[in-house]
């Protein structure tokens, strides 16, 4: 990594450094917030209860993994797949994606690129901050998890294994960069940041609820598996199942291919 390259790196991790540190410190903090309720409900013996009370479409949208997913395992792992955990991941990723975009409005870009930088040390530089931050956030996440584990469960609670918990931060992560990439494709061809996290925002929703739609609804599943959320499946970990590394190269390369898409179009447009 250039020298310029790192100059650009430590501003814009500056520039988003609050929002970084409260949105890592939050979804540590629900993490380990999840072992505490995990290990309420399993004194008072409520997961049998749980389960009675889940609506049916809920147990169509998860098949045979309910059960596992009324468990105390179940309950810790949910926290890396709640809508608003992965609605927050995928904010940052947008948010760091776009940058370009809104650099590119300021005019900061005219500045960046007087100096001796190319297009492609601004989109290196990008690539580099979302994976710091990436890594930062996700960490965090893993360490409330163990935590709270260590700390404030009963000693004979059924924990999930260490292997588990990374796995879904994998996924997590994963899907951090398919749509990071996305965002950066989006942006790159923008020159206004909002119209691109716009964009690259409702296209996540519609993507998310197409997914849904297809697992829980038949004539849907054909629609729900184009999508990238097709390939992001926690629920299965929870039953024992390895981290899918099918799903896992697909939403990688997603997002390579939406860095590269982005970078290209970055490289020739008139800015």
């Amino acid at each position: 990594m250039s020298r310029g390259v790192g100059a650009l790196v430590v501003h814009s991790l500056r520039r988003i450094r609050w929002m970084l540190l409260g949105l890592a410190v939050l979804l540590g903090g629900f993490q380990f917030l999840l072992t505490q309720v995990a290990s309420y409900m399993l004194r008072r013996s409520a997961f049998g209860q749980l389960s009675s009370l889940m609506p049916d479409f809920m147990r169509s949208v998860l098949g045979p993994q309910t059960l596992a997913f009324m468990s105390f395992g179940g309950i810790v792992a949910f926290g890396y797949f709640h809508p608003m955990v992965i609605s927050a991941a995928l904010a940052l990723a947008i948010s760091i994606g776009t940058e370009p975009a809104g650099e590119i409005e300021t005019r900061f870009v005219d500045l960046t690129l007087a100096r001796e930088l190319t297009r492609l040390d601004v989109a290196v530089r990008s690539v580099i901050v979302f994976t710091i931050a990436g890594a930062f956030v996700l960490g965090l996440m893993m360490f409330g998890t163990w935590t709270g584990l260590t700390c404030c469960t009963p000693a004979d609670a059924p924990r999930p294994t260490a292997r588990l918990v990374l796995s879904l931060a994998i996924s997590l992560g994963t899907l951090m960069v398919c749509w990071g990439g996305i965002a950066f494709a989006v942006a790159a061809a923008s020159r206004r940041r909002a119209v691109a996290a716009g964009i690259t925002g409702v296209a996540a929703l519609a993507a998310y609820l197409l997914d849904y739609l297809g697992r829980a609804w038949e004539p849907a599943r054909a629609i729900g598996s184009l999508t990238p959320f097709h390939f992001f499946d926690p629920v299965t970990l929870i039953t024992g199942a390895s981290l899918s590394m099918r799903n896992v190269a697909a939403l990688v390369a997603l997002g390579l291919i939406g860095t590269t898409v982005g970078a290209l179009i970055f490289s020739r447009r008139d800015i």
